[in-house]
């Protein structure tokens, strides 16, 4: 039986995939700081612009998701640096995660003022939610630059937004700033995740997306299921939404219970 051919491209792909895996959290970061949660991550080649990030600095965790302009090698070139400048801007001391995506937004500005022979790779740029928990006094922040996501509790969902504006890309302000919000979670809260991928999915006819609202709708239907399961429901259902037709973007779906 003939062995299919690996071109060098293809080779490269795979190469980067492990790399790019290699920055993403790991099953045990999460373990060790959330009680229970799923990962859902489908870059549409390989690798993708979508990208998570989890840390903690003293009592405080903090998580993100990030989609980044583009897909494929030029959307995980951003992921990666989108990576790296989280890793430098959360050694500074703020008190609002807002101040970490300000921070963020100006290294980020910084970065793409250094490419002087086109200035069409200044409108790069990233969607992101970044979150704070603080284990001792359940204090959470959240803040936002294009992102959302969505917090089930009391028997409810409800989406939660921040400023419109991404980080980077063609800034109409003068002083970028993201806003800082806070929020109570109760005990056994669950927070959903979500890039745009995800919602612009289309169906096996190609005509229609799978959208914000159908997204919650499955959230909530099957948010009492361990969050296990629920990763195996969420595939399933988005299998058997598009069927044979090809993913149209990066997806990152995932589950976070405190």
């Amino acid at each position: 039986m003939l062995q299919p051919i690996i071109t060098e491209h293809e080779n490269s792909l795979l190469y980067a995939q492990t790399i790019q895996n290699g920055l993403l959290p790991k099953t045990r970061h999460f373990e060790k700081f959330f009680k229970n949660h799923f990962v859902l991550y489908k870059p549409q080649d390989k690798i993708g612009g979508d990208f998570y990030w989890l840390t903690k600095k003293d009592d405080i965790i903090f998580f993100a998701l990030a989609d980044c302009t583009g897909h494929g090698i030029s959307g995980a070139m951003l992921s990666v640096l989108g990576i790296s400048l989280l890793n430098y801007v959360i050694q500074k001391n703020f008190d609002n995660v807002g101040d970490y995506l300000t921070e963020l937004d100006k290294k980020w500005i910084e970065t793409f003022n250094n490419e002087i022979t086109d200035s069409h790779y200044n409108n790069d740029w990233l969607e992101i939610t970044l979150i704070s928990f603080n284990t001792q006094t359940r204090e959470f922040q959240y803040s936002c630059g294009g992102g959302e996501f969505a917090i089930h509790q009391n028997k409810s969902i409800q989406i939660y937004k921040g400023n419109s504006y991404p980080i980077g890309g063609w800034q109409i302000e003068k002083n970028r700033t993201f806003d800082t919000y806070k929020l109570t979670l109760e005990e056994k809260a669950k927070l959903y995740f979500f890039s745009d991928g995800i919602k612009h999915q289309f169906d096996s006819t190609n005509k229609k997306k799978f959208s914000r609202k159908r997204l919650l709708n499955v959230i909530d239907h099957y948010h009492t299921f361990s969050m296990e399961h629920q990763q195996d429901l969420f595939e399933f259902v988005l299998n058997t939404w598009q069927e044979d037709i090809k993913q149209t973007d990066d997806i990152s779906l995932i589950g976070i219970e405190f």
